[in-house]
């Protein structure tokens, strides 16, 4: 009886070893991380682009969607710093809009003026000597003085220009009567 309790004990704690022998073969090849330590934070592993595979996907995804968000929140003040800075380069673009035109009109009635004392000084002249003044004059400039002189007279000098400026100057003519 004896020999069977020792063979059943023998057969019993060989059983047990093989068992443990398999179980630490599988435990050793199984892949294993270690878990953070306890006094780490698992945003703070996040943060440093640390992601654990002992950590759940759900926290994996709440991290990369936080960080999205914050990214989108950057994107947005950035759009909102530049849509201000849009708005105040536009009125100060107005602003200046104003001062030109305010500008412009003084000049155009300052120009008015002048355009009219040439014209009453060419409507004195010879014909043909205010043809050749008005060749020399830019084509703008030829164009509104003949406005400013009587029709009669005008005539008399455009015929006494030349006929690639009389050209220029009757479009401009054309275009200043609209």
């Amino acid at each position: 009886m004896t020999k069977i309790l020792q063979f059943i004990g023998g057969f019993i704690l060989s059983f047990l070893l093989i068992v443990g022998l398999f179980t630490g073969i599988i435990w050793y090849t199984k892949e294993y991380t270690e878990p953070p330590p306890p006094g780490v934070n698992i945003d703070s592993l996040l943060a440093a682009g640390v992601l654990p595979d002992s950590l759940s996907i759900y926290d994996k995804e709440r991290y990369l969607l936080q960080k999205e968000k914050e990214r989108l929140e950057a994107g947005k003040a950035e759009q909102a710093r530049r849509e201000e800075e849009i708005a105040k380069r536009q009125a100060m673009l107005e602003d200046i809009q104003a001062q030109l035109d305010q500008a412009s009109a003084e000049e155009d009635s300052i120009m008015n003026i002048r355009y009219g004392e040439i014209a009453s000084l060419l409507e004195n002249m010879k014909s043909v000597d205010a043809g050749k003044v008005m060749d020399n004059l830019p084509d703008f400039s030829a164009a509104k003085v003949l406005t400013k002189m009587r029709k009669r007279e005008a005539g008399r000098v455009m015929n006494s220009m030349s006929p690639e400026k009389l050209a220029k100057v009757s479009q401009l003519i054309t275009l200043l009567r609209d």
